[in-house]
């Protein structure tokens, strides 16, 4: 007999490889994210080519990856990662971040593309998501660097119409709005669903929805085309 006070087993922690050339990086990354509990890092290495042996000899669920490596390049290094361990998400990581960066990442299946700044609460959020399959990984400074240079010199009254239609155009309902709103703040499905007040399912359907109205096949492509169109405003990042 089951004791009624038995609690149910943790789900398995993330095991998470971090690529970077710079120790002092990866030891920091390393030690915030081996003191988060639901989080295990699993090898912390410099080059590409050690991080391709590493997965070979065991799995990772994420990878945290630097765009800028010595020898393989990031970009390089995250298409043989995802070609030939399917079940490992990557995330890139930069200093400072373009958008042509960012859709070069997307090609090569990366699943987010994150900045080195970002708080390190954000970085284990991001993370989480990656192996959770359920948030846009892009940090909110990223999202305000690649979008910025639309909206210098724009009006804001031909910007509102030119939403208006798109939203018309693209047949957005209401709540379909409201769910991209959120989801281009980085909330998860979760996240979504209580800001509404909606079901988890519920939430995945307006995704898959807003998935195909938009042409996309990921959240975070949902994301830059939101902000391209002017559906939704990035995230600022916090005042320092």
């Amino acid at each position: 007999m089951t004791d009624a006070h038995e609690t149910a087993p943790r789900p398995r922690s993330a095991r998470v490889m971090i690529c970077d050339d710079d120790p002092i990086v990866r030891d920091a990354l390393g030690g915030y994210l081996a003191r988060t509990e639901d989080l295990e890092v699993a090898a912390a290495v410099g080059t590409a080519d050690e991080l391709l042996r590493a997965l070979d000899h065991q799995p990772a669920d994420v990878v945290l990856m630097d765009h800028m490596l010595p020898g393989m390049h990031g970009i390089d290094a995250t298409r043989l990662v995802r070609a030939r361990h399917h079940g490992t998400a990557v995330l890139l990581m930069t200093t400072f971040g373009t958008e042509e960066q960012v859709r070069e990442a997307l090609s090569a299946g990366a699943c987010g593309f994150l900045l080195k700044s970002a708080a390190p609460s954000a970085l284990a959020a991001a993370v989480r998501a990656a192996h959770d399959e359920a948030g846009t990984v892009l940090t909110p400074q990223l999202a305000a660097q690649i979008t910025a240079s639309a909206a210098v010199g724009t009006s804001s009254t031909v910007v509102g119409a030119s939403v208006e239609r798109s939203r018309e155009d693209l047949g957005l309902t209401e709540r379909e709005v409201e769910v991209l709103g959120l989801l281009c703040a980085a909330e998860s499905n979760a996240g979504i669903a209580r800001a509404l007040s909606l079901s988890e399912s519920t939430v995945k359907s307006h995704v898959s929805s807003l998935m195909a109205k938009l042409g996309c096949t990921s959240r975070l492509q949902i994301a830059l085309s939101a902000f391209e169109r002017g559906l939704a405003q990035p995230p600022q990042p916090p005042e320092a």
